[in-house]
């Protein structure tokens, strides 16, 4: 039987998964059941899947760019986020109730708190990325804008990318700003965008030396359309234009289809383009699958699933549709997989649901 939107349970379900990203003790592993029995009963096309693979095996990515799924009919839907669309299909849709919202919010503020934030009191936070109202769809830009106005100065913190591309007076009147005051500064955005400004800074003669206990973090990499930024790279870049040496830059791995981010949690090159390994936590796993049969992989390369518990209006787990590399420290993410080409990866993940489809 399906759970309402107010089923005491679902209220129940919503408080435990807050508590535990809040940082409080719990039972994971009794949220994460509670989680499948959601989907289950909710979402019953899943049984059939889950039959074929096991229970909690991420749903694939593909399922959002045909039926995305919503688990409650009763709920108010209080927002829509639009996939990027990486690998050229058509862009898929993701929804929020207010309450898988409220999560969301909650996450990513727990998991910017101690990845990023750390040690820091108001830092200057510049976001390459569109303001969260002028890319109302873009789940990126919503998170970011959320971080900055938690943690970030309120007068010198900036968004220096607008639809012409960067806002040069407001991106040089903040860090110039913090350079004269010393206050620090956490870069924040696209990859690609990381990359494209630190180069035009260099180009111009406009680099600069940011103040002690500034960093970069980036999003997007391996996923990006135009052609991956190595690891390495990025980080010579941001050395040459802002000064950020060893260990001030950190790379996210997000999905319009999750709650919460994986951070690098180690400074070893496990991928192929010096990609940084991420582990999880309380809330939320990589984990890398065989592509033949989406049986776990404890070590090598495989399908990444990401398994989410701040996820509550839809299956909490997705098979992402990238390849990864499982090693010591967690799980590199190397790149999306092609679908273009009927082989391999390619027929795994449309053949398990039927080219979009999650059949019973």
């Amino acid at each position: 039987m399906a759970l309402s939107y107010v089923d005491p349970a679902v209220d129940r379900l919503c408080a435990d998964i807050a508590a535990l990203a809040s940082g409080d003790p719990g039972d994971a592993g009794d949220v994460e059941a509670r989680l499948i029995e959601l989907a289950a009963a909710n979402f019953p096309a899943i049984t059939g899947f889950w039959r074929r693979t096991r229970p909690g095996t991420g749903v694939p990515d593909v399922v959002y760019k045909t039926a995305p799924p919503f688990l409650f009919d009763d709920a108010h839907r209080a927002r829509t986020f639009r996939t990027s669309s990486t690998t050229g299909r058509v862009a898929g849709e993701v929804t929020y109730s207010e309450r898988g919202l409220r999560l969301m919010d909650v996450s990513i503020v727990a998991g910017a708190r101690h990845a990023v934030f750390a040690g820091l009191d108001r830092p200057v936070v510049v976001r390459l990325v569109p303001s969260a109202a002028a890319a109302p769809h873009m789940v990126m830009a919503y998170g970011m804008e959320l971080i900055a106005r938690t943690f970030g100065d309120p007068v010198l913190s900036t968004c220096a990318l607008g639809p012409d591309g960067f806002v040069w007076p407001a991106l040089r009147l903040s860090l110039d700003s913090a350079i004269a005051e010393e206050r620090p500064v956490v870069l924040m955005g696209g990859t690609s965008a990381m990359a494209n400004l630190c180069r035009a800074l260099i180009e111009n003669g406009e680099v600069r030396q940011l103040p002690a206990g500034s960093r970069a973090v980036d999003a997007g990499g391996a996923k990006s359309r135009s052609g991956a930024v190595a690891t390495d790279e990025l980080r010579a870049l941001l050395d040459q234009a802002f000064g950020l040496g060893g260990g001030t830059h950190l790379n996210l791995f997000g999905m319009t289809e999750l709650a919460s981010q994986l951070y690098d949690s180690a400074d070893v090159a496990l991928g192929p383009r010096g990609e940084r390994p991420k582990a999880g936590h309380a809330m939320v796993r990589a984990r890398v699958r065989h592509p033949d049969d989406l049986s776990p992989r404890e070590c090598g390369a495989g399908l990444l699933d990401v398994a989410d518990l701040c996820v509550i209006d839809r299956p909490y787990a997705v098979l992402t549709g990238d390849w990864a590399v499982a090693g010591e420290h967690g799980v590199a993410v190397t790149g999306r997989v092609d679908r273009t080409s009927a082989r391999g990866c390619s027929l795994v993940l449309d053949g398990i649901t039927g080219g979009g489809r999650i059949d019973a």
